[in-house]
């Protein structure tokens, strides 16, 4: 029964994912999809739902084998930790580059197997591993426990699959709904001639989302780094130009096939030549001394986690709130601009001297996944409260909502 509550739990979570910020942008690509292609046969929208299904559901598998094999090599586990790495950053980066490059015609990359102009179900399949792979930095209501549960060091093999695809189920449930549920798809407005401008909306909204990796990668890897895969964007999209250019020209097929080739071999060799992803000195952040506020100048100033600062707090009686965040977590930082780093919380901050503890999971060498999993959580972000007598309090899954409110309340039951 359980079990069963948890799978619940993980396809509430995935569906809930799809409004998430880092992934309701993305999902805007699908959308030109469903609306370019409304007229379609029955069948053909069951089979484009199943095949986008499915590639959420072998790409969560190829996460549910990575979590088995590290965790049966003793490694700390944790919802999104791949975004500490900054080659599968990179990766991303590029993939919605490219995305957005072929949503402005740059280059035209078609996996047609039906015919007739549509993408067919490879263009879904890839389409729902796209939308996984840049929902899993993310946190939702629900997620929480069954990703716990699958990360779990006692979970079984196939508890972990399953959990895993209970993610997926809801990640793809939107779609499922418009392909097997006919009169949704009166709820989509007709194709005509504004897509073109869709298009191109689209090729932005991708193209911000590639900034906002950019700028988490900027965070992991040497500014040297960060400039040459900057050059590598530049021949990626020179090579995916000239690609189409030549796919464009009335050559002979093996002439067309050997050009598209040298222009592939080209992206492959600036990929050698430029990407080599250093990794960055991360500073140790500013610590508020000893008896002092969490709060400067009208500011909030963050001490990094560490045992020593939160035995220093418990000794002063003083309550302690930590925040597990990461930069390449959107939904960590919207969070942080909208409930936390606002003048009530902050007053909040001041007003009761609660220490505003941050743990950082950005880098690779980050060791707070097993601190997150001791307050039974496992994605980011989340809150927790700790009082000087030594009991916690760890805030519900979403964003921290009335937290100057308990702030307060936690801080007047520690005195």
């Amino acid at each position: 029964m359980e079990f069963a509550i948890t799978f619940l739990s993980g396809v509430a979570g995935g569906l809930i994912l799809n409004v998430m910020p880092c992934v309701f942008p993305v999902l805007f690509f699908k959308l030109q999809s469903w609306i370019a292609h409304a007229d379609s046969s029955a069948s053909h929208k069951r089979v484009d739902a199943l095949a986008y299904l499915g590639g959420s559901l072998v790409t969560f598998s190829v996460f549910a084998v990575a979590v088995i094999a590290l965790r049966t090599s003793g490694q700390s586990l944790g919802w999104g930790m791949q975004m500490q790495n900054p080659g599968f950053v990179a990766f991303l980066v590029g993939l919605l580059f490219a995305f957005g490059l072929n949503a402005i015609d740059v280059f035209s990359f078609s996996v047609s197997v039906s015919g007739g102009g549509r993408k067919g179900w490879v263009g879904s399949f890839t389409d729902g591993a796209m939308i996984t792979l840049v929902s899993t930095p993310c946190s939702a209501p629900f997620l929480g426990g069954a990703a716990t549960y699958a990360l779990a060091g006692d979970a079984a093999w196939w508890e972990t699959l399953v959990l895993f695809w209970s993610i997926g189920v809801g990640l793809s449930l939107p779609v499922l709904a418009i392909g097997f549920i006919p009169a949704l798809n009166r709820l989509l407005p007709r194709p005509g001639a504004w897509m073109e401008t869709m298009k191109v909306l689209v090729a932005f909204t991708l193209f911000g989302a590639a900034i906002w990796l950019y700028g988490v990668l900027q965070a992991q890897i040497t500014p040297e780094s960060a400039t040459d895969f900057l050059w590598f964007t530049l021949a990626l999209t020179a090579g995916l130009w000239a690609w189409q250019r030549v796919k464009a020209k009335d050559w002979q097929a093996g002439a067309r096939w050997g050009g598209q080739l040298l222009a592939l071999g080209a992206i492959v060799g600036a990929g050698f030549w430029l990407l080599h992803f250093e990794a960055r000195s991360r500073d140790a952040g500013t610590v508020a001394a000893a008896g002092e506020s969490s709060v400067t100048d009208g500011k909030l100033v963050w001490t990094a986690y560490s045992d020593e600062a939160l035995a220093t707090a418990k000794g002063r009686n003083q309550p302690v709130f930590i925040d597990f965040t990461a930069d390449w977590c959107l939904t960590c930082k919207t969070f942080e601009k909208t409930h936390i780093n606002v003048p009530e919380v902050i007053a909040a901050f001041d007003e009761t001297r609660t220490l505003a503890v941050k743990a950082d999971l950005t880098s690779q060498e980050s060791q707070l996944w097993d601190v997150l999993a001791k307050y039974g959580r496992s994605g980011l972000p989340a809150y927790v409260f700790l009082k000087p007598d030594g009991s916690q309090e760890v805030l519900p899954e979403g964003p921290p909502m009335k937290l100057a409110a308990k702030i307060r309340a936690v801080a007047g039951a520690s005195r």
